[in-house]
């Protein structure tokens, strides 16, 4: 590469093998990485890390927004970049409600920054919050399962009257599969609704949240798949089609075996989620295919990093050089997608080990461990410690 640009990466997860598997796509891009996190993180192993700042242990907002502005100053990023939905929560609010208490040109250096690196801020909520997507997915022609926004048990039992059990609840955020909970009958809604209480006591309080409500839709039964990419001011550059083969837990978390294939329904599905919700970044798509009529229903937007997003460097269609050449104005070292036909299985490392050391898939499919990142390595072995 002719140049470096500076990333900085933003995390809020310690235990997030995803944000330590994305410094090394960043750096073999031509990148110049960053990182402000937590202590004691696993991303913090990673060999290709030039710089790291860290967050006050249980840091309030206005700790993160000062440790995030020390961070810019420190490393001058061209863009940031969320490695959990916490984070990008935390950038949302720094973008579109500040703390009052923050200098003006200080606020609006970030928010302009945050802008450059995420896109649109005006779809920042509506992309992410699950109570939001449906009705503006709709409104983009992107199909959604039946659904509808309540605010209590009564409301949730009453839509599934008219859908018929079970039905998915959700809070409006989650991660890694929790806030989310597949219910049989009033009684399981009961608890879906305690649980997620439970989480909310630590969650972050947005000042326009306003009162709690969830989303409930229809389950459909069928095939979790996913749409990987990177995008700059609307335009998605690269990507590729997944489905889920393996979670953990099941059904609800995250995937530790995929298949990877090429799918120009779901690339044009979240073609059309790009450019309507003007997006910039790494982010996934969640889709869902019904197994009686094979249509594909969007089920949610996450806005950062994914356990996969280095992977596609492997197939050649590397997401982190996507973005780079984007931001450049130049063409991209790699694919835009797969080629007709092309697949295979992809293993996550350490997820599926940490779920089955057995697996049949550690023995017959390449797995994704990091051999030139050795200190990184020893820390994800050191996982299974911890369970």
């Amino acid at each position: 590469m002719a140049t470096s640009l500076s990333v900085l990466l933003v995390s809020t997860a310690t235990r997030w093998p995803g944000t330590a598997r994305i410094p090394r796509g960043f750096a073999k891009a031509g990148f110049t990485v960053s990182l402000l996190t937590p202590r004691n993180s696993l991303a913090e192993k990673s060999g290709f890390i030039a710089k790291i700042g860290f967050l006050p242990d249980q840091a309030t907002p206005m700790q993160w927004v000062h440790a995030f502005a020390a961070a810019v100053a420190a490393t001058s990023p061209r863009i940031v970049v969320p490695c959990d939905d916490m984070a990008f929560r935390m950038l949302r609010m720094l973008a579109l409600t500040p703390p009052p208490r923050i200098r003006q040109d200080l606020k609006l250096r970030l928010a302009a920054l945050i802008r450059e690196s995420l896109g649109d801020p005006a779809y920042y909520g509506t992309s992410t919050d699950k109570t939001l997507l449906p009705a503006a997915a709709t409104a983009l022609g992107v199909r959604v399962p039946p659904f509808a926004v309540c605010n209590g048990a009564d409301d949730i039992a009453a839509f599934a009257a008219t859908q018929a059990w079970p039905v998915v609840v959700k809070r409006r955020h989650g991660f890694a599969g929790q806030g989310v909970a597949i219910c049989v009958d009033r009684n399981d809604v009961a608890r879906a609704l305690a649980a997620f209480a439970a989480a909310d006591a630590n969650d972050l309080v947005e000042p326009t949240a306003g009162p709690a409500c969830y989303l409930a839709q229809a389950h459909l039964p069928g095939r979790t798949q996913y749409f990987q990419g990177a995008a700059w001011n609307g335009r998605l550059r690269a990507g590729y089609a997944g489905e889920k083969i393996i979670a953990n837990p099941e059904p609800t978390g995250p995937p530790t075996v995929t298949r990877y294939f090429r799918s120009p329904r779901l690339r044009a599905m979240t073609e059309q989620l790009v450019s309507g919700f003007g997006m910039s970044g790494h982010f996934v798509v969640e889709f869902r295919v019904d197994e009686r009529t094979q249509d594909v229903y969007l089920i949610e937007i996450n806005r950062r990093i994914s356990p996969a997003t280095h992977l596609g460097a492997l197939r050649n269609v590397d997401l982190c050089a996507a973005l780079y050449a984007a931001i450049e104005g130049t063409a991209s070292t790699s694919r835009e997608d797969l080629a007709e036909g092309e697949g295979g299985i992809n293993v996550f490392f350490p997820g599926e080990w940490l779920r089955d050391p057995q697996s049949r898939y550690l023995r017959d499919y390449p797995v994704d461990v990091p051999w030139d990142e050795p200190e990184l390595i020893e820390a994800l072995l050191a996982m299974r410690h911890e369970r």
